[in-house]
């Protein structure tokens, strides 16, 4: 026993090494931060938002606009969770804007060119926009920083000491490249991302640099859903438009009031045109095109007779009138009524002929294929300066080898006084007549080749 017990207490002990704890299988909640779309003014969905949800914060994707002081506007959020925003484009385009956003309580919680915690993440911002001024990716900078740009303008152009009040929402590369060596998880910025249409690669570098898992952008009033791009979620935020940090609607997005308006203009016109009642035709006077309804209360006096032409065929039942032939119809009265004859009857394109070519006439004259006459005044005033200056080039070329051939004939000359009279013996036959040297008298003489703004050439 004794022995066992020797053995056992001289045996090595093992080391117990300290277990890690275990990662739960518990997926980690992510915080509750809303992320908003340009306002341009109007901040009730960002109150609404907050009211009913109670979010831990809340980013503005740029393009704020306020018409009162922030803390007004935004009472309501503030009073419930904090704020933050990056700066867009149309944020520097009044003095008033300008005040409110960076010289009011929220100028502190501009994430422009920095990385704040917000909630638990690391939320880095880029506001504002490219111009190609100071730099438009990929291409060379302008400018590198604020501080070169100021000292090239001028002090003429600086506005309260520093860049002007445009140049406040430019993106300049040294707040780029500083943005680049830092390490965030979520990315807002005002420009889009490199998957859309009207995106910067510059920003899908940059998400990929700080090693982000979201990124949302706002700017082009579109709410889409992009998914992944890079190994990033990308977000694009609509106009007025709130959602969460999973991409989830909180707040739909409105339309852009210029597609709005480009919209319901197609609208009326696809309406005004579904009418088969309305004709057009263009006034001989001002040249505008006019858009006649049946009645003649709404009809100009002068194209009362076009429009009692128009209810006249409109009458007929379609079966006895084709669509052409109402067209063509409606077309003869029109021209009929135009003073000065100013409208030409319309007729409709002739339908395309199946099978071989009509053969041509063999009386009917072919276009002339001279191209002058086809020509304008001005191509033809062009076309003999042309010709004037390729005469007078021609002209200075002639004198040059007329001189070259005189100065050749005066070289020969004087050399052959200057030989002595020996016989020459005739060539052998078969013999190759060697090439005439260009020194020789019998051969060209070079000139020297004067270049422009060197002078006269060395002797």
């Amino acid at each position: 026993m004794t022995q066992n017990n020797e053995k056992t207490n001289d045996a090595p002990t093992k080391r117990r090494r300290n277990r890690r704890p275990r990662h739960s299988n518990r997926p980690k909640e992510l915080p509750e931060i809303f992320f908003c779309g340009d306002p341009h003014g109007e901040f009730e969905q960002i109150n609404e938002a907050v009211r009913l949800h109670k979010p831990a914060a809340v980013v503005i994707l740029g393009d704020l606009q306020p018409p009162a002081p922030v803390e007004e506007l935004l009472e309501e959020a503030l009073a419930l969770t904090d704020v933050w925003w990056i700066p867009g484009n149309h944020d520097t385009d009044t003095d008033e804007f300008y005040d409110r956003l960076w010289r009011g309580p929220l100028a502190s919680h501009n994430l422009h060119g920095r990385i704040a915690n917000i909630a638990g993440l690391r939320i880095g911002g880029l506001g504002g926009v490219f111009r190609g001024q100071v730099w438009m990716p990929d291409g060379t900078p302008n400018y590198f920083c604020p501080a070169t740009f100021i000292r090239r303008v001028g002090t003429g152009n600086v506005w309260r000491g520093g860049l002007p009040r445009r140049h406040r929402s430019t993106i300049f590369p040294s707040v780029y490249q500083n943005l680049m060596r830092q390490r965030a998880d979520v990315l807002v910025t005002h420009e889009a991302a490199g998957c859309h249409r009207k995106g910067f690669v510059a920003i899908d570098r940059l998400a990929k640099a700080l090693n982000v898992k979201w990124h949302f952008h706002g700017h082009q009033h579109e709410d889409r859903v992009y998914g992944q791009h890079q190994n990033v979620t990308v977000r694009a935020v609509g106009y007025r438009g709130v959602v969460n940090l999973k991409g989830e609607v909180v707040i739909p997005a409105q339309m852009d009031p210029r597609e709005a308006a480009a919209l319901q203009t197609a609208i009326d016109w696809a309406n005004r045109t579904a009418e088969t009642a309305l004709i057009e035709v263009r006034d001989p006077k001002t040249g505008a095109m006019c858009v006649l309804p049946p009645s003649e209360a709404t009809t100009p006096s002068m194209l009362a007779a076009a429009a009692a032409a128009s209810a006249k065929l409109l009458a007929y039942p379609s079966g006895d009138v084709t669509p052409r032939e109402r067209e063509e119809a409606l077309g003869r009265e029109v021209a009929k009524q135009a003073p000065g004859g100013r409208f030409k009857p319309w007729t409709s394109p002739k339908p395309k002929s199946e099978g071989k070519a009509a053969p041509k006439d063999e009386g009917a004259k072919e276009p002339c294929a001279s191209r002058g006459r086809r020509e304008s005044a001005r191509s033809k005033a062009k076309a003999r300066r042309a010709e004037a200056g390729n005469a007078v080039k021609n002209d200075a070329k002639r004198n040059v080898r007329e001189e070259a051939k005189r100065d050749a004939k005066c070289a020969r000359s004087a050399n052959a006084g200057n030989a002595p009279a020996t016989p020459t013996a005739a060539p052998a036959e078969g013999a190759v007549k060697p090439a005439p040297s260009r020194n020789a008298p019998g051969g060209k003489t070079r000139r020297p080749r004067r270049r422009k703004g060197r002078g006269k050439p060395k002797e």
